[in-house]
């Protein structure tokens, strides 16, 4: 895996835009642009240097943050690409960083999806983070305890209109199915979910919450992964953003 980007591949204007890329439209999100000074073969919302799920979070960001023209102001690109940026280097990690940051994804009070459960589904979702707070690496889960904390989280959702709190139940019971083998596979399903969660809570209020909640949890990975959670898009980035014309 690549440890470095090539920041001379910017050399013409750049323009964000929500969804993404596509060959030829001359538009795409703030995570293309890491792929593309990334180098990667192909031009990718999911960039090799970046943790999945995080490049998922950047991307919500990035389509809340577009006007209604479709295309982000360079004020609002600066800070999307400056979320991305954070992400370079977050792939290669293990379960010591997977299992806690999924317990912070469902109970971290600044950004857990609990905050959009009540009652007995919000009890369900505090056990299975517990669950994976306190399973330390490579030790052999309690299979009894993690089926029986699904199977009641499933219930729970199966009585529930869709809506923020059934995508948090539902964000939870996926969270049991974790193993090494489908870690990522399994990782993206939940993490789809709590963003599902976020973006229909937050619907009437605007990109901000958003934001707040992609920069914590971009955060939370990278100190639990032992990097700094201090970064800045590079000067040659932020003058090809700040000039007007179209991405690549």
């Amino acid at each position: 895996m690549r440890s470095h980007v090539d920041l001379e591949r910017i050399t013409h204007p750049l323009r964000l835009a929500r969804g993404s890329h596509n060959a030829g439209s001359a538009k795409g999100c703030a995570m293309n642009v890491i792929s593309y000074i990334n180098g990667d073969e192909q031009i990718t919302d999911f960039p090799a240097t970046s943790a999945r799920p995080l490049a998922a979070f950047v991307q919500l960001c990035n389509d809340q943050l577009a006007g209604p023209d479709g295309y982000l102001s360079p004020e609002d690109a600066m800070l999307a690409l400056d979320l991305g940026w954070l992400t370079v280097g977050t792939a290669e990690v293990d379960e010591t960083v997977i299992r806690p940051w999924v317990s912070k994804l469902l109970i971290s009070p600044p950004w857990g999806v609990v905050r959009y459960a009540d009652s007995a589904a919000a009890e369900a979702i505090s056990v299975i983070a517990e669950l994976h707070r306190t399973l330390a690496p490579g030790e052999m889960p309690d299979i009894a305890s993690w089926d029986r904390s699904a199977r009641v989280a499933r219930e729970i959702s199966a009585t529930m209109a869709p809506g923020a709190e059934r995508y948090a139940v539902r964000a939870a019971y996926q969270s049991t199915a974790l193993s090494d083998a489908e870690a990522w596979d399994t990782l993206d399903a939940v993490t789809g979910n709590a963003l599902r969660a976020h973006r229909l809570a937050n619907l009437e209020n605007g990109a901000g919450r958003i934001v707040e909640m992609t920069r914590h949890a971009i955060r939370s990975w990278r100190r639990l992964a032992g990097l700094s959670v201090v970064g800045s898009v590079p000067a040659s980035v932020t003058k090809a953003v700040q000039r007007k014309g179209a991405a690549a």
